[in-house]
């Protein structure tokens, strides 16, 4: 075992593991050292927006997580920044008033492609599941409804 370690050791260093499908530009992602690989922060991020209406176009490639407080009707334009395998949640608030619809861009699914129908009193809350599974293919899951 000794022998696999010290190969290993010899050939897998931070300044030489082969990276794909992102960059690293200097900033610490969640580790407190690179040759420990000891995380001490979350690497997931959520945006939360108080104020949406009209086309809103999410940044998958900023946050995995969004919280959205429908202050109006929202269409979800087609994102461009959007990552395969990369998977989290959207949170839908109704403002004060409710009754807010929520469209989809073509590149966002639905299961035998039904639409999202969201709870529509005021002030309720509704999460629905995503995950990526190709470049223009968001699988949205079930939403969890009216949570108040």
């Amino acid at each position: 075992m000794a022998n696999l370690s010290s190969y290993l050791a010899d050939r897998i260093t931070p300044s030489n593991v082969a990276i794909t499908g992102g960059t690293i530009n200097g900033t610490t992602i969640g580790a407190s050292t690179a040759s420990t690989g000891v995380f001490t922060t979350a690497v997931a991020s959520t945006e939360t927006d108080t104020s949406n209406t009209g086309s809103v176009t999410l940044d998958f490639s900023a946050d995995q997580n969004f919280v959205l407080t429908l202050t109006g009707n929202v269409t979800l334009a087609n994102p461009s920044t959007e990552i395969v395998g990369q998977s989290g949640f959207i949170v839908f608030i109704q403002d004060g008033t409710g009754s807010r619809t929520v469209s989809l861009g073509t590149d966002y699914e639905t299961a035998s492609g039904a639409g999202l129908t969201l709870s529509s009193a005021a002030s309720t809350t509704d999460i629905v599941p995503y995950v990526v599974a190709a470049s223009g293919r968001i699988l949205l899951g079930a939403p969890q409804l009216a949570f108040s």
